[in-house]
């Protein structure tokens, strides 16, 4: 039998959410800084499904979850980029999965979670003796099952340190749930509190990443079927959509913020994954996009 899980649910569960009232916000669009071809890197990623910072080495974390199923599978489906988009290293989770769809990065307790929507589940992966993620020596840990949740399609991830919440978008059901660990201080016990709110009213199909941005407290979401990005409270208002219809994105499926390579202090990354591969089995045609966030005229 699953454990019961206490949950304390946003009323949205069992209703549609009323919009609540907003001022009005300037237009903002994502206007292109770099893009990087990550299906041109040394070890190819064909399509990037996860972003995360690391703020203190100034590196990119980017998943892959679908390259093992490509021409290009070279056992590595972590890959560590510079800013620019040079690849650093690449390297594996497959210790414990095969398809890490979705990351975040608590710097913190130095850990990276990991979702896998196939086995509905949630890892922490931190470091070995060596110093470096992505290798053997690796510690892994299973905290989630998303089913005792109630969901089954775990994707995006993000880290809120305030709170200690790690927010996990539901691709299929198009909830956003926010996961807040209990006194034990661990996740995936009786004493987490969780409460979700709906992307899909948000004009998001399918969404599949998301970020939290501690300078406004809110969540930038991300759906492969939409070329803009919503801006939402944690309980799910609408702030604003961002657009990227000039951009010449395809399917982002990631967003996280860092440092910008034109000397901004905060832009914003993206990951396109392209066509996927179960339409073509021979894509690989990947990219990372860095956008600065522009006032529409």
């Amino acid at each position: 039998m699953k454990r019961a899980i206490h949950l304390v649910l946003a009323a949205a569960i069992v209703g549609p959410l009323i919009a609540e009232a907003q001022p009005a916000r300037a237009a903002i669009a994502g206007q292109v800084v770099r893009v990087t071809k990550t299906s041109a890197w040394s070890t190819p990623s064909p399509d990037p499904s996860g972003i995360t910072y690391l703020p203190g080495k100034h590196r990119l974390l980017i998943s892959d979850s679908a390259v093992d199923n490509s021409r290009v599978w070279h056992r590595r489906d972590l890959f560590i980029a510079g800013l620019k988009g040079h690849l650093r290293a690449a390297r594996t989770l497959t210790k414990a999965t095969y398809n890490p769809v979705g990351v975040a990065w608590n710097p913190k307790a130095k850990a990276l979670y990991v979702a896998d929507d196939n086995a509905d589940a949630v890892y922490r992966f931190t470091a070995g003796r060596d110093g470096n993620l992505g290798t053997r020596d690796d510690h892994v840990n299973w905290i989630i099952n998303t089913e005792n949740f109630g969901f089954s399609d775990p994707h995006g991830l993000a880290w809120r340190p305030t709170g200690h919440i790690l927010i996990i978008v539901d691709s299929t059901t198009g909830r956003v749930y926010k996961i807040h660990r209990g006194k034990d201080r661990r996740f995936g016990t009786r004493d987490d509190t969780v409460a979700s709110f709906g992307a899909f009213r948000l004009g998001l199909t399918h969404p599949e990443g998301s970020t939290y941005d501690s300078r406004t407290d809110h969540l930038f979401i991300v759906s492969s079927g939409q070329r803009f990005i919503v801006e939402t409270t944690l309980k799910g208002r609408l702030i604003r959509k961002i657009d990227l219809s000039t951009t010449g994105i395809d399917r982002p499926s990631a967003v996280v913020f860092a440092p910008g390579t034109d000397g901004g202090r905060h832009r914003m990354y993206v990951t396109d994954r392209g066509v996927n591969f179960t339409l073509d089995p021979n894509e690989n045609d990947g990219r990372l996009f860095e956008f600065k966030l522009v006032r529409v005229p």
